[in-house]
Parts: structure tokens; sequence; C-alpha cells
């Protein structure tokens, strides 16, 4: 198993004593941190740091950090960045372990760039901590301890949600548009530069947190991805979700493009990819961020009895959107059995089908308890895990307040009766009817808003247990590249397929078209001849691939092939020309290729091959080396399961022959240094029990790597 090293974040998120240095009694970023510090109840010591007062704002001072009481484990740093740096080694020198850097001016510019050097110097030479530096900084509510600069809104209730955000001003879009819905947390940090502490730190600290049951972050970029990936290996192993934001779209390396990988690899897919083998969920705006941590922490600790969702509405319309938006996002909701239909018939005016979802009619209007005995039977069926009431709005014009309230106590009736979540759905966001909050949190309902961001939320819940943190396979680092050129194609990158265990079609290399046209009869009947070239990737482009060619044929054919490839690329240094032989028998072509993302490190796509290759589109990612249930996700996330498992009629192909190979090929890919893309295309796929055959492949290397 890897081990992982995360900073010791104590100092920093439960100080025992704290100093602000910058804090003014006319109000600034120090000073909202000392009212912070005030509103959340921090029991230890605070000290400023200021030359001219003797106290600001109840808050008594001293002249200087050197001047700073034994104790202290943490200085927030509210001064310019100029400053800031001589503060941060005054700390150092004081033995204090910890600090928040608030203000910008580091990493931007050259002096920026400079600046952040000597930050980053000073804090790794006295070990200290720090987060920031631009950043609001952190609250830990359990610990009282709010070395936050920002505004917060008011109230904001203590409870089991950390948000780690590397972004400050987004900690307002999830917080304060969840006022009045049980938002509650147990800590912020916004984590601004990382200069030291790094957002997977900070994930590692509240998986072991007693007051932390879910954790919401999210990413602009990520500077050590295997080290987050252990972080959130380690939440799932406690039991706790990390739910995920990222923006930006990553970029491949620059040298990916010579390999079709670098064109079916989604922008997003190598992060997806990571997050999907961690243990993690990814939501795709700030309105699903936020539904999906109301969600997760209203039934931290419950687990699902079943797969299914049972929706139920007074409204035909709404019914239909649920069932829409529910087949979009993936929430399954399946036909009631035999005994619940026949119960909802009972319970349902005689005009009412019964579906799922399922239109409870206008009646309920009129009797509230049709909805009361319509959520009891539905609940009941064993395809159900969760039931959703589809509410058409939060807060009702005047008028309407007693017919929405009533709603919400019926599901707060049958949530008392029953071990089975029970979620209002509002079909739009918005405010919230306080008396629908009040009545809704005392009975554990949650209360999600807007149709497409709260079925997500609800399907992410549902699938989340069965989301499985695998450890990553530990793959020995090759001592050299494969060939004496950065790209190793033809018979280098070949013979490093079969030296990693990988079935390749019979192949050999001539010379010239003479020795050529000799080697052809040993190789086989029909053959393929190739160009061997490390500067030509895309061979057929070129006029450097001849198919079906016999021995009598093999002299001309070769003499036609290396006098098109001269033409095309006069410049191109030629190695000779590969014989290979023809693969017989029903083929599937697959591609299987690897690039290497600016985030994520090297990742792999597995999908159709040949001329479907890049027709397919963004095809699903994962980090090499791959498990086997790796290989079989990336498999199953696109066309290319179903044209295994026999299409239309077609023959089944060879599945657990290219699971295997996948698994090799990345492990020969994490095992390469310097390696930007590597690719295999096509892979021939045999029927079922015929194995697969490599007839290409391409491995790139982006820079010289050491002992190459």
């Amino acid at each position: 198993m890897m081990t992982t090293n995360f900073r010791n974040l104590q100092p920093l998120l439960a100080p025992r004593a704290i100093a602000v240095v910058g804090a003014s009694p006319r109000g600034n970023r120090g000073s909202r941190v000392l009212e912070n510090l005030d509103r959340f109840g921090f029991a230890g010591d605070v000290v400023v740091v200021h030359p001219k007062h003797e106290e600001v704002l109840g808050r008594r001072c001293v002249p200087s950090v050197a001047d700073l009481p034994d104790g202290i484990d943490l200085v927030v740093v509210a001064v310019s960045a100029e400053r800031a740096l001589d503060v941060v080694q005054a700390a150092g020198e004081r033995g204090i372990g910890a600090v928040v850097v608030i203000g910008s001016g580091f990493g931007e510019g050259e002096k920026g760039g400079d600046r952040l050097a000597a930050l980053v110097g000073t804090l790794e030479k006295y070990d200290m901590v720090g987060c920031g530096p631009n950043c609001y900084g952190t609250l830990d509510l359990a610990s009282g301890a709010a070395a936050y600069s920002g505004r917060i809104v008011d109230p904001l209730p203590a409870g089991n949600v950390a948000l780690v955000l590397q972004s400050g001003a987004l900690t307002h879009a999830v917080t304060d548009s969840a006022i009045g819905r049980g938002l509650a947390v147990s800590a912020i940090v916004t984590t601004g530069n990382e200069a030291s502490a790094t957002v997977s730190d900070y994930v590692a600290h509240y998986a072991e947190d007693a007051s932390t049951e879910v954790i919401g972050v999210f990413i602009e970029g990520l500077r050590d991805a295997d080290k987050f990936a252990a972080a959130c290996r380690l939440a799932r192993s406690r039991g706790k979700a990390v739910v995920v934001l990222a923006s930006g779209r990553s970029e491949s390396g620059r040298r990916a493009a010579m390999a079709h990988t670098g064109a079916i690899s989604g922008g997003s897919a190598a992060l997806d990819g990571l997050l999907a083998t961690s243990g993690a969920i990814r939501v795709d705006d700030l309105d699903e961020l936020r539904e999906t941590l109301l969600l997760f922490s209203a039934l931290a600790g419950r687990t699902p009895a079943a797969a299914g969702v049972a929706t139920l509405s007074i409204s035909g319309g709404a019914c239909g959107l649920t069932a829409d938006t529910a087949e979009a996002v993936g929430v399954d909701l399946p036909v009631f059995g035999p005994e619940t239909t026949a119960e909802l018939v009972a319970v349902l005016p005689d005009f009412a089908a019964v579906n799922n979802p399922l239109d409870v009619t206008g009646a309920a209007a009129e009797d509230p308890e049709i909805l009361g005995a319509a959520l009891r039977v539905a609940a009941a069926d064993p395809a159900i895990g969760l039931v959703a009431f589809a509410m058409n709005v939060g807060l009702a014009g005047p008028g309407q307040e007693d017919f929405y309230r009533t709603q919400a106590e019926i599901l707060a009736r049958q949530a008392a009766a029953d071990a089975k979540p029970v979620v209002l759905l509002a079909l739009t966001g918005g405010a919230l009817d306080q008396g629908i909050a009040a009545v809704s949190q005392e009975a554990g309902v949650p209360v999600v808003m807007g149709l497409r961001p709260a079925l997500k939320a609800i399907s992410s819940w549902l699938r989340w247990p069965g989301l499985v943190a695998e450890e990553r396979p530990q793959v020995e680092r090759a001592d050299r590249w494969p060939s004496e050129y950065p790209v190793a194609a033809g018979r280098d990158a070949l013979d490093a397929l079969v030296a990693a265990g990988i079935p390749v079609a019979r192949y050999d290399v001539a010379a010239d078209p003479a020795a050529a046209a000799e080697l052809v009869a040993s190789v086989g009947e029909r053959v393929v001849l190739k160009i061997d070239s490390p500067d030509i990737a895309h061979k057929t482009e070129v006029g450097g691939v001849r198919l079906g060619v016999r021995p009598e044929t093999a002299l001309t054919e070769a003499e036609w092939l290396l006098s098109d490839v001269r033409a095309a690329e006069p410049e191109a240094r030629i190695d000779g020309i590969l014989i290979q032989e023809m693969v017989a028998g029903e083929r599937l072509e697959c591609l299987i290729g690897v690039v290497a993302d600016s985030q994520v490190g090297l990742c792999m796509s597995i999908a159709p091959g040949g001329v479907l290759a890049e027709l397919m589109g963004p095809a699903a990612a994962r980090p090499v080396p791959l498990t086997r249930k790796d290989a079989e996700e990336l498999i199953d996330a696109s066309v290319l399961g179903t044209l295994l498992a026999g299409y239309r009629g077609g023959p089944a192909f060879d599945r657990d022959a290219l699971v295997e190979t996948a698994v090799r090929f990345s492990a020969l890919a994490a095992s390469l240094p310097g390696l930007a893309a590597a690719e295999m295309n096509p892979l021939l796929v045999g029927e079922e029990g015929q194995g697969v055959a490599a007839v290409d492949c391409l491995l790139i290397r982006d820079e010289e790597p050491a002992g190459a």
C-alpha cells in the first residue's frame, strides 16, 4: 500500500492561541478576523500585533511578532505582500507552527513569483504550515478558530459539511444560497495559492475529523493529483463522501497530438477518471454541488435499501418532466410491483393512472391524506430505496402557504414512520418557505431544489455506496527508453509490447525492398508492409502501408511503398520496412491509448479503433496503471462494450483478453520514463477465446529523461 505524507494541520485549524498582524481600529481584513473569532467563540488567547496601539477591538496588542507570548500556534498575516514576508520570517524565528497569509501579490508577475518562492522557502525552512496566500483563510467551527477574513453568512449553523475551496469568493455561492435549508458546516477553508498546505492536505484532515461527514471541494487546478486521490480514498475508507466541483479543461502533453488518443480524450476525462478511482463524486456546477452537499449532509450515515426512486407529484406535467430528467441523469424509476400497484389503485382516485413518477392528481389538494397513503404504499415497494415528492415551488404565493406546508407535514409523518429516506424536491430553485423549512429539518427530510441538480444529487447518493476506492497497482520504473529516438514506433514499439507480455502479430524488419521480399514468406502467406520510421506517426497518410502482400509481389510493393514515403516525407528518417503477418479471422478493431494530462498525469482510454476512433467522440479515461475494474469500466463507458458482446447478431469478441491487454499496456506506460503519449491502434480483438493481436504501436517521449 502506498503511504502518503499529509501535512499536520492541527496548529492551523485547531490552534491553542492566535496572533493577528495588521488589524486596525478603522476596520480592515485583519479586524474582520477578530470579529469572526468573537462570533464563533474561539476560546483561546488572541493577541494583535500593532506597533501603535495598546488594543484593537478589545484585544491586547504587542508591538511586534518577536514580542508575542509563548503558546501562539497560528499567526494571521493581514498586511501587504512586501511586509508579509517579514512577518512570516519573524513567526518562524519565534517557533510558531502555522500562518494564514491573506493578501495577494504572490505568484502574479515577476515580483509576485519571487515573493511566492521566498514565502515557500521560509515556510520550509522553519517547518511551518501555511494557508494561502491570496485567500480568506480558515474557519473550523469545532474549535471556533475563525482565522477568516471574509464575511460569513448569518446564520451559519455548525454541522457535518467541511468546505475546501480554492476560491474564497465561491464560498458565498454555496453557503449564502442555502440559507434556511439546513446546510450546516464543520469548516470552511479557502486554500488560495497553496504555498504550503494543498487541498489534498485539508481533505485528508477532515477525513479524520470527528465533526465532518461530508467534504465539499472546489478545484481550479490540482498540483498533487496522486496525493489528492489518496486523500479521497482516505475519506472513502472512513465512510465520508467527497463531492468535487472542478473548473477548467486540462491540456494534454505538447506532443500527444501525434496520437489519436489526444483527439478522443475529453478535456475533463482525466480528472473524471481520477475521481472515479478515488471514491469521490464529481458534480458539474455550483447548484449541483450545493444540492448534493445538502442531501449527503441530511442523509449521512444512511444507505439505500434499493437503487430505485419513487417520485410523486400532484401535477401530471411535473411527472413528465421528472421522468425525462431522471432518465437523463441516471436515476432509476422502477415500475411498481403488482402488490404495490394494486394498493395504489385502492388509495388513489379511480381516474388516476399508476406509474412512476406517480401523479396523485389534484384530488390530493382537496384530500391531503391521498398523498400520505400513496407515499406509504410507494415506499413499501422493495425496489424503492428513496421516495421524493416533487413540489412546484419552495415559497408559495399569498394564499398558498398552508397548502404547501401541509404537504411538508405529510412528508414529515412519512419520514418518521419509515426507515427509507423521504425527500422534498422543489421543481425550481429560489427561496424556501420558513414553515416548510422548520417542519422538514425537524423531521430530517432533506429539501433539494431545482429538478436537475436535485435529481443529480439523488443519483449520486444512491450510487455512492457502490463507489470503490482501490489502491493503485505499483509498477517498477524502467531504466531506459525503448528506442534511440524520442518516438518509438515500428520494431522498437512492438518489441516493447512483446516484453510487456502483450500478444503481437508476427513481424520482422528488413533494411531494403530486396531483403523485405526475402522475409515475406517466413512471416506469412499474406502480409502487411509498413514503413519503419520514428518520424512518421500515421503511416497510411503518406503511403507507408501495403495490405495483403504475397511473396510474388513483395519486391514491387516494397519498392512502391518506399518511393511513396520518400516523396511524401523526404526528410523523414527511415529505419527499414516492417513485414507483419495479416491476422486472420473475424476481428474487432480497438484503440488503447495513453496521454499525459497536465494535472492528473498519464491517463488511459479504450475505444473502438481504426476509422471509428475519432468519430465516436470523447472517451472516458483512468490514471495508469489500471486495475481490471478500471479496464472493465472504460470498456463499458462507450459503445465498445456493446460491440464486444455481439451487436445485431454479430459474434462476441474476447473481452477478457482485451481487459488483460489494457492492464498490461497501462503498466508499460506507467513504467516508461518521460512518456507523453502511447497508443495501440488498431488492437485486433478476436472472437471469444481467440485473444488479441497488436499490429501497431506508438510510444512518444516528452522530454529527454535521465538515463535514456
